[in-house]
């Protein structure tokens, strides 16, 4: 089930192939995982499987509408950023040879001064058809990976 009431077009997780859920809860306030979020030519230094990040510097933040590409487990994908509000959601499209997808991140924050941190993704088009099981058992891992990554950077 998605944390998400509203997708976008075809890209809804009852409609597509792959869709992976993670979540974790975090001792550290939304404003201070922030950056590493949103510090994407940094992820690979504390996501393994991100590399090769370009169209964005070093210490730069992504913004709403940009557009830079990385790989991901070994495979090249243009991502363009969707939505943004600092320290609560941000989410890109991203496209990659025979895929698209859709990600989604929310920092929510709990009584205890902490946030809960959740991530979504939908992938669709002929790979994610044909390897759906195999997808989605891989983003389930690897967006944990992610996750337990950001809370230790933080």
């Amino acid at each position: 089930m998605s944390e998400f009431s509203e997708w976008p077009d075809s890209f809804h997780p009852d409609q597509a192939p792959v869709f992976a859920h993670n979540e974790i809860v975090s001792v550290r306030p939304a404003g201070d995982l922030w950056p590493a979020l949103v510090r994407a030519a940094e992820w690979p230094a504390w996501y393994p499987h991100a590399s090769e990040v370009r169209g964005i510097a070093p210490g730069d933040e992504l913004v709403l509408g940009l557009t830079f590409s990385w790989k991901t487990l070994g495979v090249r994908v243009t991502t363009t950023i969707t939505e943004l509000v600092p320290s609560r959601t941000l989410a890109w499209r991203g496209t990659a040879r025979g895929s698209r997808g859709y990600h989604r991140w929310a920092l929510h924050p709990t009584t205890d001064g902490g946030c809960r941190i959740v991530t979504e993704e939908v992938q669709a088009g002929p790979v994610p058809t044909l390897l759906a099981a195999r997808l989605r058992n891989n983003l389930v891992t690897f967006h944990q990976q992610w996750l337990d990554g950001l809370v230790a950077r933080a």
